[in-house]
């Protein structure tokens, strides 16, 4: 079974008809509503109007929760605490429109080790879970490009605490330094992690927070293969803008093409194969 695409609003803006028409055009099974600026209303009948729009563009969607200005690790306690409980209005709205997930940045822009703390992080991230388990949706955490989740061992500490699943950014860890350096490949990344990944964000790499398409299928073959061999079925297109959503989705047709190719010629192969063994004749 093909993993279900998604692609993120990024290159429509805000015109929720327009993305409803491009997802049913293009053969997109739904929508990653990313909220960093684009915040849900408080009053609550301007909320229902939101929520029933972006219900209009398509069944499936996950949320991307904001994250520019909320820090759930802060090492400032009170700014912190301040974070979770916005982030909470969230995860609430992952559950009223049944989203497959909420997706959560911590670290964000690469803080001082100062300005964050370790056990204020892990104890807000169990308390985010706890409360979107309560509701019956699911809390992601995605690796970053910088920051304490850029560092493979540093995430995989972090998802051991926690048991978080993951949204695994291919960009990012393209990007980062960790495999900028040579220390491993995306591949090696991707595989080590410990928990869960529900969700990829799929394009090439990122660079001055602008995300680049890939230019043919090896850019990306192998970290595809490798969330394909995690179980991670749903793929999330996360470009900025209409040709570059448009050359990710070229490359990753012809990724799924060759594939069920390259599937059907083992399932044709193992048909021909004689089969050896059975019933013995004893003389």
């Amino acid at each position: 079974m093909n993993p279900r695409l998604l692609l993120c609003h990024f290159p429509f803006g805000k015109d929720v008809e327009a993305i409803r028409e491009y997802v049913a055009a293009h053969r997109y099974d739904g929508v990653e509503w990313a909220l960093d600026g684009w915040r849900m209303m408080v009053a609550r009948g301007r909320r229902q109007q939101m929520m029933s729009r972006l219900r209009s563009a398509a069944s499936l969607c996950s949320l991307h929760a904001p994250y520019t200005d909320l820090e759930i690790g802060h090492r400032d306690a009170e700014y912190a605490d301040a974070a979770v409980r916005v982030l909470r209005g969230y995860v609430e709205a992952a559950a009223d429109l049944s989203a497959h997930h909420i997706n959560l940045h911590v670290g964000s822009f690469a803080p001082d080790p100062e300005e964050l703390s370790w056990e204020t992080l892990v104890r807000n991230l169990a308390t985010l879970l706890d409360y979107a388990a309560r509701r019956k949706t699911v809390v992601t955490v995605e690796n970053l490009r910088h920051g304490p989740t850029s560092d493979p061992e540093t995430f995989a500490a972090l998802l051991r605490e926690t048991g978080a699943p993951v949204t695994f950014d291919l960009g990012h860890a393209h990007g980062s330094a960790w495999v900028q350096s040579g220390r491993g490949s995306v591949v090696d990344f991707l595989k080590s992690i410990p928990t869960p990944i529900l969700a990829g964000h799929l394009y090439f790499t990122e660079r001055n927070d602008s995300h680049f398409a890939p230019t043919d299928v090896t850019d990306i073959a192998g970290a595809l293969d490798g969330l394909w061999e995690a179980g991670c079925d749903f793929w999330v297109l996360e470009l900025h803008t209409r040709e570059t959503l448009e050359q990710t989705r070229r490359v990753l047709d012809q990724y799924l093409a060759e594939r069920e190719s390259r599937i059907a010629s083992e399932q044709g192969r193992a048909e021909r194969t004689p089969r050896t063994g059975g019933d013995h004749v004893v003389s």
